[in-house]
């Protein structure tokens, strides 16, 4: 179910001045969804659960700072939440240990957890990127998901493939360069198209 992102940022101003009731409604509204893509990153329940407890007392630490013009109250959420999740990966060499079985399931997409490909991409609608990642092949969408889905490394993304740095950097050059190309066509119909209606 959606989330009203006008009474998330109600609650946040209230948990900018203290209130620990609004940062009790903000955390029941939101701590599903943040659950979900902090687990889909660090793939380890016992680290999840820690990665989602210190995102949020950082989101009520920051609550003053947070910023409406910026960005939705979940994608600051959702972004403070993967921040902590790439950081906590790269402390914890033995992530590893208790792991959940869990399949490189990156076919639903969403928009908060893509919010870096997006930008880096000049796009504003999830449902755009959707179909232009669907022009990558196997490898490539692989690179880009581990690269911006994960915030992987290049080297970090060459140990978890087994493909060679020289490989993934070139693969990555090459998705990258075949979604900005595609970007720039699909303004291009765009402007032609409100061209013609204007």
């Amino acid at each position: 179910m959606a989330v009203d992102q006008t009474e998330l940022r109600e609650l946040i101003t209230r948990m900018s001045d203290g209130d620990r009731a609004a940062f009790g409604e903000f955390y029941d509204a939101t701590v599903s969804r943040v659950f979900g893509v902090v687990m889909r990153i660090t793939r380890n329940k016992e680290l999840t659960e820690e990665v989602v407890s210190d995102a949020y007392m950082q989101a009520w630490r920051n609550a003053v700072k947070y910023d409406r013009e910026l960005a939705a109250p979940t994608t600051w959420l959702i972004m403070i939440a993967r921040s902590r999740a790439i950081d906590a990966i790269r402390r914890e060499r033995s992530v590893t240990k208790n792991q959940v079985v869990m399949h490189d399931d990156f076919e639903s997409i969403d928009e908060v957890v893509h919010g870096p490909l997006l930008a880096t991409l000049g796009l504003e609608q999830s449902e755009t990127l959707v179909e232009l990642l669907k022009l990558l092949d196997k490898d490539e969408y692989q690179m880009i998901m581990l690269s911006f889905y994960r915030g992987y490394s290049h080297s970090e993304i060459a140990q978890y493939t087994g493909k060679p740095l020289g490989s993934v950097k070139t693969l990555l050059r090459r998705a990258q360069a075949i979604l900005r190309a595609s970007v720039k066509k699909v303004s291009f119909v765009t402007d032609k198209d409100h061209g013609k209606s204007s």
